[in-house]
């Protein structure tokens, strides 16, 4: 059966890429177009889309206002478009908490004709979502064990499509007194990996940052990939970061990663796959 697509967004150039892009697809079928967050809203309600493409920046009602109201009345899975600005950057960040399910960005600005390059990566992610189920809490119900003391274990975790909001259910069951290292290679474009460093800090008691060339992970702290570049690990734990070819189409790639910390880590070390597509780290 065909999933309803409802496409949502400021630009007149984006919005018909996108909604050429899905009728083209037999997999959807285009039930609508939205100028602007109340006109998505109300579309939503009425046509009860399955998968909603929703841009960030609109008038009347922005793409974040709109998510939280579409997940009340009519809820389904939503891909957030988003600009490649800080501000862009830290409202979709909120929006993955509020629901959304992923989100691609608009290179050049809303008008340019680089979102051509973004089909590919827009309909995967489509696809993900018109698998996945809808709902669940973004906290952990799992009662979460204090780690032994004195622990010199290194956790390395794998996340893209959807790898967001189970990453704030992660940080967010971590007890006080969590004292593993933790590396992190989440698929992100440059500019988003900060403010979702900032938002994971904030949830729970494992301090996490945006990992810096030469750095090095402390106990209970974590590292995140910085989006456009490559996280490595060499002897005695230091922390390199390159942005060498991509791999599985990723860069970071948690493939780097976790070759590299097998040398960097010997033993005490444990891979953690999250949700996502393709097959890096597997």
């Amino acid at each position: 059966m065909k999933k309803k697509v409802l496409v949502v967004d400021d630009s007149s150039f984006a919005r018909r890429m996108i909604s050429d892009w899905v009728s083209a697809d037999p997999a959807y079928e285009l039930v609508g177009q939205a100028t602007n967050g109340e006109e998505g809203l109300d579309m939503a309600v009425n046509l009860k889309p399955d998968l909603i493409t929703l841009d960030v920046e609109m008038p009347k009602m922005d793409g974040l206002a709109a998510l939280k109201q579409i997940m009340a009345k009519a809820p389904c899975h939503v891909i957030m478009v988003s600009s490649v600005t800080t501000e862009g950057a830290d409202t979709t960040i909120r929006a993955l908490e509020a629901g959304a399910f992923d989100f691609v960005t608009k290179p050049g600005g809303s008008n340019s004709l680089r979102i051509t390059e973004k089909k590919d990566e827009l309909l995967e992610k489509l696809k993900s979502a018109r698998f996945a189920k809808l709902g669940g809490s973004t906290r952990s119900p799992v009662a979460a064990v204090a780690a032994p003391a004195a622990s010199n274990r290194v956790v390395l975790v794998a996340s893209s499509t959807g790898g967001p909001r189970a990453l704030v259910s992660l940080f967010s069951a971590f007890p006080v007194g969590f004292d593993a290292r933790i590396l992190i290679v989440q698929h992100m474009p440059v500019g988003f990996t900060a403010s979702l460093a900032k938002r994971l800090d904030s949830v729970g008691p494992v301090r996490v940052r945006e990992a810096g060339q030469s750095d090095k992970v402390g106990p209970g702290e974590a590292l995140l990939a910085p989006g456009g570049h490559h996280m490595v690990v060499e002897r005695g734990g230091t922390i390199a970061l390159h942005d060498g070819p991509t791999r599985n189409g990723c860069r970071p790639a948690a493939d780097e990663l976790f070759e590299s910390a097998v040398k960097g880590y010997g033993s005490n070390r444990m891979g953690v796959l999250l949700p996502g597509m393709g097959h890096d780290g597997r």
